[in-house]
Formats: C-alpha cells, structure tokens, sequence
C-alpha cells in the first residue's frame, strides 16, 4: 500500500471518526432537548391544574360570601322584622298567661334560628380572619366548637404571624375541615390545633383522640373523601404538603406544611 492511500485511508478514518462523535453529540443533545421539553410541558400541565384549582377555590370562595351575604341581609333580617311583629302582636291581644306564654315559646324559636342564622354565616365567610387575621380565626373557631362534650386546644407562637390573606384563608379552611371530621366523623372528646412559624415554613397540625380512620378507605369514597382531598388540593395550589397519620381504632395526627417562598399570594378573598 502506498504512502497516498495510507493518508487517505487516516483521513477518512479520522472524518468518519469525527461525523461519530458529532453524531453522538447531537443525539444526545437532541435527547436533552426533548427531556427539557418534556419537562416544561409538565410543569406547564401542573402550572395549568394549579391555575384551575385556584379558579375554583375562588368561585367558591366568591359564592360563600353571596351565601352568607343572602342569608344576613334577607333570611336574618325578615327574622328580626317577624320578631318586632311577634312582640307588636302580643302587646295589642294583652297579657294572658296562655297567650304570653305562646308568644315567648315562639320569640325563643326565632332567637334561635337567628343565632344559627349568624353563626353558618360567619362559617361561611370568617369576618375575624379578614379583620384579625388566622390566629383570632382560629381562637374563634376553638371557642365556637368547644362545648360539654368536645374540648378544642389551640397552641401558637407567642410571636404575631402574619401571612397573605389567601394564605390566611387557605389554613383556616384546612383547620375548619380537619376539627369538623375530628369532631362529626371521629367523635373526639379532645382536639389539639397546633400552628408553628419557621422561618420558611408553617406548619399546622390538628390532633384529636377519636376513633380514626381507614384513609385509603375514605378516599376511595368519593363523597366521604372529598373534604381530604380539597386539602391536597389546596395546598397543590401553593406546593404544600399534608402528611396523613390515622388509622382505624386511634387518635389521627395530620400534619400541613407550607413553606413560605412558594407559597404564591394567590388571592382567593376577592
């Protein structure tokens, strides 16, 4: 073999050599590229469910306050006019004991309904959580919920917290639901609502002594489990997290985590 042939053939080797590796090179660029978009798609798809699920806790948000709006301005204050024609009424039949006393029966009924007329109203939008923010909410609810049968302990920071009204919200909705299967699905006699600041995170827990629950049975069902899963949910909206610790025949310990620099004003007030 000639000296020429020899050149060309190292020639050619070393093309070959270098189109192999330009070759490789763009494949696996190409393969990055397409990992890279593959991945934005995804957080785009994840941005997009976030998107709608604030949308929709929004909406409902929106529609509770119209709820509670309709029900202080119309349903309570027609209850109110029934009750100054109710005392009108006894005024001009007399004071007959028989007839008094139907009257007074009557006053204590509407009494009633207006104070549970008041109180599904501030349920529905928590007017202490837009003036005081989530610690005096939370008080609120305890004191609310703590009866003869059902005490409600709520431990916090000695430290003031503050956080974004829709962060505000969006932790008392969770304490709201968690107390309320803690008391109307788990019968239990003692509650415990913890709320810790870090500095970027806060954690809410809600312990109780209840019977428990079979988690994945509950989800599994999609109306007994629809309340657990508006909370994984809600804190999808802000990359939170909840850590479920219950079983059947004990107490349940659930635990949120928010931590704060994801945590995205997202405004659920308006």
């Amino acid at each position: 073999m000639s000296m020429d042939a020899g050149f060309v053939i190292a020639v050619g080797t070393a093309v070959l050599l270098v189109m192999a590796v330009f070759i490789i090179i763009f494949v696996a660029y190409y393969q990055q590229k397409q990992a890279r978009q593959q991945l934005a798609f995804k957080e785009l798809q994840a941005q997009h469910r976030r998107d709608l699920m604030e949308a929709t806790f929004r909406g409902q948000e929106e529609e509770r306050k119209r709820l509670a709006e309709d029900m202080h301005d119309g349903i309570g204050t027609m209850l109110s006019i029934t009750k100054m024609s109710l005392n009108q009424l006894e005024q001009q039949l007399g004071g007959e004991v028989k007839v008094g006393f139907q009257f007074q029966k009557t006053r204590s009924m509407i009494d009633e309904t207006m104070t549970n007329v008041r109180r599904i109203s501030r349920n529905l939008v928590p007017t202490t959580l837009e003036r005081f923010g989530l610690l005096a909410a939370l008080e609120e609810l305890a004191d609310r919920a703590t009866d003869n049968e059902t005490e409600i302990q709520l431990i916090y920071p000695e430290v003031e917290t503050h956080f974004t009204p829709a962060l505000d919200l969006m932790l008392y909705r969770i304490a709201q639901e968690l107390v309320n299967n803690a008391i109307r699905h788990a019968r239990a006699r003692h509650i415990v609502v913890e709320v810790f600041n870090f500095e970027k995170e806060i954690r809410l827990s809600v312990l109780d002594d209840g019977v428990g629950f079979d988690f994945d049975a509950v989800m599994e069902n999609k109306q007994g489990g629809l309340g657990l899963r508006n909370i994984e949910s809600r804190l999808n909206v802000v990359n939170g997290h909840v850590t479920f610790d219950v079983a059947p025949g004990r107490g349940s310990q659930i635990h949120v985590q928010v931590h704060l620099h994801d945590a995205q004003p997202v405004d659920l007030m308006s």
